[in-house]
């Protein structure tokens, strides 16, 4: 007997009234239907997936794959001809493939055990002295009218993680470009785009071979079991993740203590409680809305509801992380609440599984470092106007950020 085709979507992620409000949006979701079928930004369908429990059950579950090559439904070139469709010349393709993010299994592992020790508690501790001198030195360039976003959020964090990566310093202004280009999503520019970017990754794979130097690109090119197609996607997914992210959770953290007093006086008379407030921002104001699309390997039942073998599966980190079965104040921070849980990760602002975020703990410490740098040198900043959302269903990102340092 032929399977049951699943249900209509009940839900349309490019809903203006979404990407209006991502934040509401997807909280009435997780309310009124909590596992359902949804309509996709990009076209497809899948299942969507909310609560958090639920959430960190299929982000954890073995059948979960983030490759659907092999699957029902799903021939082995699938992807990659949606991809073509979208402009992406074919000798793109391999790179895409060999991202940690397109891996699963012993290819994901071995991967990502080849750089897991520069993202380790003990390596980050080390960094930490360096990621405080590059904070306060820009703050020391700034004052009046900024926007916190591109004035400080992206430096700090596109010169950490080039600094890291070993990205030469008259090619970050490109990477910026870059980063930007691939946000939006133009198909008509990301073509292009990720070509520099490949092209710019091979030429550095290259410079680091001839001439090593103490950066990670270095010790990846140093390993015989990686090749150059593995050690450009590498560069690639790092930077990008690197900056890009860290800088709008920066920029979301930053006006979220804006606009709470009452959290923020705790933090200056209590400094010993940034790494707590840290985690529950990220939890309460983390840029990543849906996490990458991912699907299931065989039947399996999520929420009372049976998701087939070759569906797709779209979990909302977003609502999971404002979950009221999980949390008392699911919608604002509460730090000294998040204090006395410890260094538990109950939100999935970082993902959670075996694609858990492989940088969280720089992302922590930098975080950390940036904003008590910042609202111990300026108590009184505060935002001139009203920012501006961009509309992404994905994500929760501002076009600026402009504050009175004062």
């Amino acid at each position: 007997m032929m399977p049951a085709s699943p249900p209509e979507p009940v839900v349309d992620l490019t809903d203006p009234a979404v990407l209006a409000d991502p934040l509401r949006g997807y909280d009435r979701i997780l309310a009124e239907t909590p596992v359902c079928r949804a309509r996709l930004p990009g076209g497809g369908e899948a299942w969507l997936i909310t609560g958090n429990a639920d959430v960190r059950a299929v982000l954890a579950h073995p059948a979960i794959r983030n490759d659907p090559a092999g699957l029902p439904g799903h021939g082995a070139r699938a992807q990659e001809r949606t991809l073509l469709a979208l402009g992406t010349p074919e000798e793109h393709l391999p790179y895409l493939r060999a991202s940690l993010l397109s891996l699963d299994g012993a290819a994901h592992t071995r991967l990502r055990r080849s750089i897991a020790g520069a993202f380790g508690a003990a390596k980050v501790a080390e960094m930490r002295p360096r990621l405080r001198r590059i904070v306060h030195d820009l703050l020391d360039t700034l004052g009046g009218t900024v926007d916190l976003l591109d004035g400080f959020a992206y430096p700090v964090a596109m010169t950490v993680v080039c600094e890291l990566v070993g990205v030469d310093e008259e090619d970050r202004d490109a990477w910026r470009r870059w980063g930007k280009v691939l946000v939006a999503a133009d198909p008509a520019e990301v073509a292009v785009t990720m070509g520099e970017m490949f092209a710019s990754c091979h030429a550095l794979v290259d410079r680091r071979r001839a001439d090593p130097k103490d950066d990670l690109i270095s010790a990846v090119v140093a390993q015989d079991h990686l090749g150059d197609v593995e050690a450009v996607a590498l560069v690639v997914f790092l930077v990008l993740a690197g900056h890009e992210t860290a800088a709008h959770a920066l920029s979301n953290a930053a006006l979220a203590l804006m606009r709470d007093r009452a959290q923020l006086d705790l933090l200056l008379a209590d400094p010993e409680l940034w790494p707590a407030a840290v985690r529950e921002l990220v939890r309460t104001h983390g840029p990543v809305q849906l996490a990458r699309l991912r699907y299931a390997a065989e039947d399996i039942t999520v929420g009372g509801v049976l998701i087939s073998a070759g569906d797709a599966v779209q979990v909302v980190l977003g609502a999971a992380n404002r979950d009221p079965d999980q949390f008392t104040h699911p919608h604002e921070p509460d730090i000294r609440w998040q204090a006395g849980q410890g260094y538990a990760e109950g939100h999935v602002g970082f993902g959670w599984g075996p694609h858990f975020c492989l940088g969280a703990a720089l992302a922590r410490v930098e975080g950390e470092e940036s904003l008590r740098a910042l609202f111990e040198r300026f108590p009184d900043v505060h935002p001139v106007g009203e920012p501006a959302w961009v509309p992404l269903p994905r994500g929760r990102h501002r076009e600026a950020l402009d504050v009175r340092l004062t």
